[in-house]
């Protein structure tokens, strides 16, 4: 354990892949890294709000029919429910509502200091944006000024005897800090495991998580009918996982938890191979509109298919009290955001 705790600052795309609120295995080991007192965490109030909107519009994707009188009445009579009448606007109200407190909740578990980013003058943002300084030195596109202004409310709390740690996998605070000796950057969680020395080889994990592939592919299974699927290959595609029969996992890694409680988390890539039911309109046959210049399908194409898909997870491991063998899994989660882009047809030219 380091004398004093690291500060650690966790970029809005990590906090989100680590699930909803409350948040899944990997959360979990962050709080506590916090309890052990090997890191403190700082956020912004802006990166709270981050997280908390991308919940609610992946929330809102989902349900956003209920708020068409048409979806409520067939819904209704299908299924002999009646739905109350509800606009786009109560929805998203409700959701924010419901994110808000949960996120908030999510960053006091982790006993997060907040700043605000009001600490930041606007005119030294627009100074940096001039002269291309700061945070768009680099990667920062010009249109990113709230990262802008939480790369500066960083730079201005990091200090020499507490220097900030930035995790985050995308590239835009790479350029910004590397003249900043007081702030870096690591690319994941697992990035920050192993800056702390607790990557640990395990063997007898692996061998584990080999026995027990029946029960990844019902894992898989069930998160992956979870998640939203988009055809990489073919326009306004819907698609539904029917089931997952193979899964096949690579980049294992393993970390010992620091409050060691027994357990240890895995995070790794996997390449699942699953069935899948799609509808699609047909493209094949349609028609080109001169005027609009579109072409307008006259049908819709269904079918199944077999697709391949790679995704990254993290699961955690029980260990038996007396060997310390891995006994079962406790939790699992995908570390991918929920959705990806899946091909139908890969034996016929895109359409």
């Amino acid at each position: 354990m380091p004398d004093n705790p690291i500060q650690v600052f966790f970029d809005a795309n990590v906090l989100i892949s680590t699930g909803k609120p409350p948040g899944g295995p990997i959360f979990r080991r962050i709080a506590d890294l916090v309890k052990g007192g090997f890191i403190s965490v700082l956020t912004t109030d802006v990166t709270v709000q981050e997280v908390a909107r991308k919940h609610v519009e992946n929330d809102y994707e989902v349900i956003k029919e209920l708020s068409r009188s048409h979806f409520r009445k067939i819904t209704a009579e299908t299924l002999n429910i009646p739905i109350r009448e509800v606009t786009k606007e109560e929805i998203r109200t409700s959701l924010f509502r419901k994110y808000g407190a949960e996120t908030d909740r999510m960053f006091k578990t982790l006993q997060a200091k907040v700043i605000l980013i009001d600490s930041v003058q606007p005119s030294k943002i627009f100074f940096c944006l001039q002269q291309k300084e700061g945070f768009f030195s680099g990667e920062g596109k010009q249109h990113q000024f709230s990262d802008a202004f939480i790369f500066e409310s960083l730079r201005q709390t990091a200090t020499d005897e507490l220097p900030i740690i930035i995790i985050t996998n995308d590239d835009d605070f790479l350029a910004p800090t590397k003249g900043e000796k007081n702030l870096s950057v690591l690319r994941s969680v697992p990035d920050l495991f192993k800056h702390l020395d607790l990557e640990i080889k395990a063997p007898e994990v692996e061998a584990f998580l080999e026995e027990h592939n029946q029960d990844l592919v019902g894992l898989f299974d069930s998160e992956l009918k979870n998640w939203s699927l988009f055809a990489a290959d073919v326009e306004d595609a819907e698609i539904e996982v029917d089931s997952v029969s193979k899964v096949t996992l690579s980049e294992i890694a393993t970390f010992d938890n620091a409050e060691k409680d027994g357990s240890h988390l895995v995070v790794g890539t996997a390449l699942v191979t699953a069935s899948v039911s799609y509808t699609h309109p047909d493209w094949e046959t349609a028609i080109y509109d001169s005027e609009d210049k579109v072409l307008i399908p006259l049908g819709d194409s269904s079918g199944e298919t077999e697709i391949e898909l790679e995704v990254d997870f993290s699961l955690s491991i029980l260990l038996k009290q007396e060997s310390n063998e891995p006994e079962e899994i406790d939790g699992f989660e995908f570390r991918n955001d929920d959705f990806t882009w899946v091909t139908l047809h890969s034996d016929v030219n895109e359409y």
